[in-house]
């Protein structure tokens, strides 16, 4: 007996001094019976009298935030706590100054002098609901932005199981969370061939280590996953570790930017080939060009030479002649007729010959026909000395007046 009274005063004496809000409840009428000052403080409640007798239901109010009706949800707890021993949950009360307030409720069913009686122990987790409530709302926030994000998004907990998957990551491969209930899934399905897929695993798992030591958000990846429908698609594909240890995967389509880059190389590959080409054609045409003009500058040379030689000294021998005036007349027009025809091809050679004068250029072509000067004198009625004075005219206009070169040899060669 003494034993009994030694325990139920310690009891007691653990029951008053307990920092946490402590009750009795009678396990017949379910209400409170004893609560310490704990509890007294905490519910703002004046006095003991205004607590004992009183339902818990009493101090609740009519639903819990589930949606449940306080009566009805009490009397379960109570009813599990006399029946199993003991029970622990989560409970919306109310203060005596009308405050609501959480709190963390343990009910252990005790025997006491003959009657079952509830040890009701409670602690304040005010702060951690509405911490907890924050992190519902951050989630829901969360969850609606990925929901509506343009990339295909997977969650995955710490084991690597999907939990969640958005509409777009849907679209874009056609698997839910049925085909992929896990990480290990997806790999096999998205990545059937096994080199390939080890490429994308290796991938992964060094975000993975990043993870481990600093890093939050992995490499951006680009592979060729494989739809459900047998489609392979092209993604951008970024790993991101959050707070709570999980990762979330986000996907990007990126299948018509690759097609429309391969397009754009192929097009600069072919453009690139056909400028090389065209290059190449210019310089045959060039190369046209050039022996045309060439061409066409040795045959006016030509016919400026022949008609020099091989006509107008005959015109001069004939003008040596004594003719009558009407036949000097004809050799007149002749000459002039001669000269006007290789006019055009003079000019150019004269423009190529260093500036040299008409008398100076029909000298020239005399000497390049192997004339002597005295020849060249009588042809055109002048003195040697004055062909002299030309012979050096040329040479030095041509640059070849210190040089000792034969004149008729270097007009030959030009």
């Amino acid at each position: 007996m003494n034993v009994m009274n030694e325990s139920e005063e310690g009891f007691k004496i653990l029951f008053e001094r307990s920092v946490d809000p402590a009750f009795l409840l009678d396990g017949d009428t379910c209400t409170y019976i004893d609560c310490n000052e704990a509890a007294l403080k905490f519910l703002r409640c004046p006095a003991k009298e205004q607590l004992t007798g009183l339902h818990p239901v009493k101090i609740s109010p009519e639903k819990q935030p589930d949606g449940r009706m306080s009566s009805e949800r009490i009397q379960e707890l109570i009813d599990t706590a006399l029946s199993e021993g003991a029970i622990r949950f989560d409970w919306n009360h109310n203060t005596f100054d009308g405050r609501d307030v959480w709190v963390d409720v343990s009910f252990t069913a005790i025997p006491l002098r003959g009657k079952q009686i509830i040890y009701t122990l409670w602690r304040n987790i005010r702060e951690q609901k509405i911490m907890e409530e924050r992190l519902a709302l951050e989630m829901q926030r969360f969850l609606a932005v990925i929901e509506n994000a343009p990339s295909g998004i997977v969650l995955l907990d710490e084991k690597r199981n999907c939990t969640y998957m958005n509409a777009k990551f849907q679209e874009l491969f056609g698997y839910d969370l049925r085909d992929l209930p896990d990480e290990s899934t997806w790999f096999t399905k998205a990545y059937p061939d096994p080199e390939y897929r080890s490429r994308v695993i290796e991938a992964w798992q060094r975000d993975i280590d990043g993870f481990n030591v600093s890093l939050k958000e992995g490499e951006r990846w680009t592979f060729t996953a494989t739809c459900k429908d047998g489609r392979e698609k092209t993604v951008h594909i970024i790993h991101v570790q959050l707070p709570t240890g999980e990762y979330l995967k986000a996907y990007q389509d990126i299948t018509e930017q690759k097609k429309a880059e391969e397009l754009l190389k192929n097009r600069e590959e072919e453009l690139a080939i056909k400028s090389a080409n065209l290059q190449d054609m210019n310089a045959a045409l060039r190369v046209l060009l050039n022996q045309r003009e060439n061409d066409k500058s040795e045959l006016e040379a030509k016919i400026v030479r022949n008609v020099n030689k091989l006509v107008m000294p005959y015109v001069d021998e004939l003008r040596q002649c004594r003719l009558d005036p009407s036949h000097t007349a004809y050799v007149d027009v002749i000459e002039a007729n001669l000269k006007h025809i290789i006019s055009p091809f003079m000019e150019k050679l004269s423009l190529r010959s260093a500036d040299l004068t008409p008398r100076d250029i029909r000298i020239a072509d005399l000497i390049k026909s192997g004339k002597t000067t005295k020849e060249i004198s009588q042809l055109l009625q002048m003195s040697p000395a004055a062909v002299n004075f030309h012979r050096n005219n040329i040479r030095r206009k041509l640059g070849i007046n210190n040089r000792k070169v034969n004149l008729a040899a270097y007009l030959s060669s030009l």
